[in-house]
């Protein structure tokens, strides 16, 4: 466990450093297609300012994407219960517990650290599991927290979305300037805008590219590692496989995409489901259900 709580650090310090290299990288392509050093100043005091606010609302945007909405211990005693319980268990901070308005049986947490996390509960799932599911359910995500795995998420998530504004600025700025050219023939310095718009073009295409195909890629392919950690963990709080066992398979048996989720934050909760064959695979963010039992039952043996 501590292996993976340092590991995912360090995905979190290697992500953010990319984006920096990326976003310096477009400020010297500016300085040197302007032909000033401002472009680049700017990036240089814009890119950090933006990881911490991206960062520090990273867990209240993500939880609102997923369609989470607070509840106190009047509105949901026995969700509140559990996930108090649950906390205590693990030694850590209470979450904030929110209900997500949904059909579809599932389950989400999001935190940078188990300081400021937040869990929800759609209404299908409470109704749909009984208590020990439950608190299997939330034991799997509670672990996520404590094992820091939502900071990876929700790194990548904030990173993500500053990357594809960066490239719909690029993209509409580049349209702009070819337009200009297109409607009424330029030469001299006119010629040189659209030349230049169309470089803008180029690079506001490859950064969506990168928001869009490899982000996606990326965080998938370092959650799916993480889903048998949380399994494995979260019954060592519960001390009761068969219950995780029991709500994976009840689960799996309904629709269990929760419709106001975007795709981005779906790799946040308990069950994602994005079909079968090679493509998903490679977009997973969860290991098939059938293997998460399998080792569950595993487990079970040794209890």
């Amino acid at each position: 466990m501590y292996r993976q709580i340092a590991r995912n650090k360090r995905w979190s310090i290697l992500l953010i450093a990319l984006f920096c290299v990326a976003v310096l990288g477009l400020g010297v392509f500016s300085a040197w297609v302007v032909g000033e050093v401002w472009p680049f100043w700017l990036l240089l005091i814009f890119c950090p300012l933006y990881v911490w606010w991206a960062l520090s609302s990273a867990t209240t945007s993500a939880a609102s994407t997923a369609g989470w909405a607070a509840t106190d211990a009047e509105q949901q005693p026995r969700l509140h219960r559990v996930v108090e319980t649950t906390a205590i268990r693990a030694g850590i901070p209470m979450p904030r517990v929110g209900v997500i308005d949904d059909p579809a049986p599932n389950a989400f947490a999001a935190s940078l650290s188990p300081k400021n996390a937040v869990i929800g509960v759609t209404t299908g799932a409470l109704d749909l599991l009984d208590d020990s599911e439950l608190e299997a359910v939330v034991a799997h995500e509670v672990a996520h927290i404590v094992n820091y795995d939502g900071r990876v998420t929700l790194t990548t998530f904030a990173l993500v979305g500053s990357i594809a504004s960066v490239a719909g600025m690029l993209l509409v700025l580049g349209w702009a300037l070819v337009s200009s050219v297109l409607s009424e023939f330029k030469m001299g310095l006119g010629l040189i805008m659209g030349m230049l718009g169309l470089v803008m073009i180029v690079i506001g295409t490859a950064f969506a590219a990168v928001a869009f195909v490899l982000g996606p890629l990326i965080s998938s392919a370092v959650s799916r590692r993480r889903e048998f950690l949380a399994d494995a963990s979260g019954v060592e709080l519960t001390r009761f496989p068969e219950g995780l066992v029991r709500a994976l398979e009840k689960i799996h048996a309904h629709p269990s995409t929760v419709k106001a989720a975007s795709f981005e934050v779906r790799g946040l909760f308990f069950v994602n489901t994005v079909g079968s064959g090679v493509l998903a695979q490679w977009l997973g963010s969860h290991p098939p259900v059938a293997e998460r039992v399998e080792r569950l039952k595993e487990m079970g043996r040794g209890f």
